[in-house]
């Protein structure tokens, strides 16, 4: 007949959880960041996983050596984690990790799970959420009100730390002004691997909460784009607002662009048009492309901005091809050795962002960017540049050959001053 564990042996078993606990925390707060180099969690996850074997260290630490109450609520706790951990593989996982293989017949033969994988992490996610509701409902039913209000009071502190106080820019006084604080996060960012915005997304995910490197800066590029202001005698160009947003579906109707900016695209003949209008909240650009008479090939619509806005940030911009998706972009240097900065490419910084496009006799493109998420503020002018590629020259084997440009309005080199009125005339 088995026996119940002693006393020791507990406080040997509590203490060796508590220490997996705390190691696994130790790589999820980014201590040991080259450990997690292949991770395909986002790191608040590796914390909770953590936070698992820390408080069933803990609980068993504290059996028989406190009020009946504190084991159930690391018990409770812990129910949580088990709940959360499957909803978010459920909901929240990368896809490549629902997919298996396997190798037969000399050939390589893929299957996907992600459907069942999917669903059954999902289940299990809503029944554990069952299970602790239910435990944590009783553990309240039996403790008194002034421990609930306590408790309560505990859960709005924490609540405050984790989604106020942690995720803030840091307070680096040794930095100078927004041009270093770029600067940093772009070299700490690429030194500790977390990003992985060397041709990839920014993952913000990846982050632990208090060290959100993408928001941070979109935060400091947003402050100096602000502070920002036209060379003397530079024309800026007014982006007039409308009281109607346009729809962002391929169709460029006069009535909804009606009060838009107009540029020209270059002097060919037809020649490509721009259409540039912003609802106060909403940049919104269109693309008329007479030329472009294919329904196949390379076709992109080009929105260069933020030109030169700091040593540490060339420019930011957004593509949309001939499916209408958006690719949006930021171009990185950071310091690395002295006198040789490096340079990066971020991608799928916007969130906000969205387009379409359109092949009715010709191509047509239209954009939209958020004002707040791009940095762009109403009132104060930026420089920015349009162009519009088409399908490449090639030879007569099909070979690429050149670049084929169908408008364009700007440079990066000379680009058009730009600035979203504050108020309809």
């Amino acid at each position: 007949m088995a026996r119940s564990a002693n006393r020791g042996e507990r406080d040997v078993a509590g203490t060796i959880a508590l220490a997996i606990g705390a190691a696994i925390i130790a790589l999820g707060s980014g201590f040991f960041p080259a450990a997690l180099a292949g991770a395909h969690a986002p790191l608040w996850i590796v914390l909770l996983a953590g936070g698992i074997f820390a408080l069933a260290g803990v609980a068993i630490l504290v059996h028989g050596r406190s009020p009946d109450w504190v084991p159930g609520l690391f018990t409770n706790l812990l129910l949580t984690l088990f709940a959360i951990i499957p909803a978010w593989i459920a909901w929240g996982g990368s896809r490549q990790n629902f997919s298996a293989s396997l190798t037969s017949f000399g050939g390589f033969v893929r299957f996907g799970i992600e459907s069942g994988g999917r669903i059954a992490f999902a289940m299990s996610a809503m029944i554990m959420a069952l299970i602790a509701v239910a435990a944590w409902w009783t553990w309240l039913s039996r403790i008194s009100w002034a421990a609930r209000i306590g408790m309560l009071a505990a859960g709005a502190s924490l609540g405050y730390l984790a989604l106020v106080v942690a995720p803030a820019e840091p307070r680096w006084h040794d930095l100078a002004d927004d041009h270093e604080r770029l600067a940093r996060y772009a070299l700490v960012s690429d030194q500790e691997g977390w990003a992985r915005n060397a041709g990839a997304e920014p993952l913000r995910w990846y982050f632990p909460p208090w060290r959100n490197f993408e928001e941070w800066t979109k935060a400091a590029r947003s402050r100096l784009a602000a502070a920002r202001v036209a060379p003397p005698g530079e024309q800026v160009l007014t982006i007039p607002l409308s009281g109607t947003a346009p729809a962002i579906d391929g169709i460029i109707g006069d009535g909804e662009w009606r009060d838009a900016l107009h540029i020209q695209l270059g002097s060919q003949s037809p020649a490509s048009s721009a259409r540039i209008v912003s609802d106060g909240t909403s940049l919104f650009l269109a693309a008329d492309v007479p030329a472009d008479t294919t329904t196949s090939g390379y076709d992109q619509f080009r929105f260069w901005f933020h030109i030169r806005l700091s040593p540490w940030l060339d420019n930011e911009r957004a593509f949309v091809d001939r499916s209408g998706g958006v690719s949006a972009l930021r171009a990185t240097r950071f310091p690395w050795e002295p006198g040789k900065p490096r340079s990066r490419t971020d991608w799928r910084i916007y969130e906000q962002a969205r387009g379409s496009a359109s092949m009715d006799g010709h191509r047509r493109f239209e954009l939209a960017l958020d004002l707040a998420e791009s940095g762009i503020k109403p009132g104060v002018p930026f420089p920015a540049w349009l162009e519009i590629e088409g399908d490449p020259v090639r030879d007569a084997a099909g070979k690429f050959k050149a670049r084929t440009n169908l408008g364009q309005a700007g440079s990066h080199a000379s680009p058009l001053w730009l600035c979203v009125a504050v108020s309809s005339p």
